[in-house]
């Protein structure tokens, strides 16, 4: 008779959690305050036998007296002193019960807050706490679709500027086959930072968009990088930053940048419509 409240609160609540699980999967949706109400229930039956315990406290039913009940928590600690002249067995007993029942509680109430109240957000918010960054899909700060370099490169191709300047788009391919020289430290901590994002060597594309003038000099307008990942970022300034390609990749593609940058870059049209200009005057 000691258990049948917290009994009968904890199947209600198991009950009321299964109602909701099975609403999740049906309907997908949950009313929010019935959700409030459901952990407000379950907090209540973790506390019940604490809160009951504090009233028949106060209420002086701790003390066996014929005409006033005694608390809950009491009955077999007086009905063995009674009957075996010793309390002890039935105040253990007691502290077990209630010891079981406090971890059904809690445990129904901690899987209903974590899997089941508002969608699992908790669970979520716990794994992305808990778990390594190598876990997660988590695109780059300037990463772009395949769709939106497409767009940008047919842009550039079809734009022509007002002093006849025009964007020519230029794809270097460059590849990555490891390195000789194995005991460098710096080399195995980069290795580890593209294992650790998903990057282990392989292709690295460098797409580059020039402005093309008359005079025959150019200049970068944008460029993007195709990480081995298939990741698409777009680089700005000094790309040595990027921490997703070897130290060498990015060494070789700044040279190849700046002898672009320093090479005349005049195509024969344009050479053949100066000449033309030369002519007519």
């Amino acid at each position: 008779m000691i258990t049948v409240g917290p009994l009968a609160l904890n199947a209600v609540m198991l009950l009321v959690v299964l109602m909701r699980w099975g609403c999740q999967l049906l309907l997908g949706s949950f009313p929010s305050y019935l959700s409030k109400l459901i952990m407000a229930w379950g907090l209540w039956t973790v506390l019940d036998p604490l809160a009951v315990f504090v009233v028949d406290a106060i209420l002086g039913r701790l003390y066996y007296t014929p005409d006033k009940p005694t608390a809950d928590c009491a009955k077999l600690y007086w009905l063995f002193l009674r009957a075996e002249g010793s309390g002890i067995p039935g105040a253990l007993i007691t502290i077990l019960l209630y010891a079981i029942l406090f971890i059904i509680s809690s445990t129904t109430l901690y899987l209903y807050c974590v899997r089941i109240h508002s969608e699992g957000w908790l669970l979520d918010m716990l794994q992305r706490i808990q778990n390594d960054e190598s876990a997660f899909f988590i695109p780059f700060d300037l990463e772009i679709s395949n769709q939106e370099l497409s767009y940008i490169v047919k842009k550039a191709e079809q734009w022509r500027g007002i002093n006849g300047e025009r964007r020519k788009v230029v794809v270097y391919d460059y590849v990555w086959k490891g390195h000789a020289k194995k005991s460098s430290s710096d080399f195995r901590h980069q290795d580890e930072i593209m294992k650790s994002a998903g990057n282990p060597g392989g292709n690295t594309v460098h797409v580059v968009i020039y402005t093309v003038h008359l005079r025959g000099f150019q200049e970068v307008y944008r460029h993007f990088l195709r990480l081995p990942s298939g990741a698409i970022v777009e680089a700005f300034g000094d790309i040595s930053g990027i921490h997703f390609i070897y130290n060498e990749v990015s060494t070789v593609i700044q040279e190849h940048g700046s002898e672009m940058d320093n090479a005349p870059g005049a195509s024969s049209e344009i050479k053949l419509r100066e000449k033309k200009k030369n002519t007519a005057k």
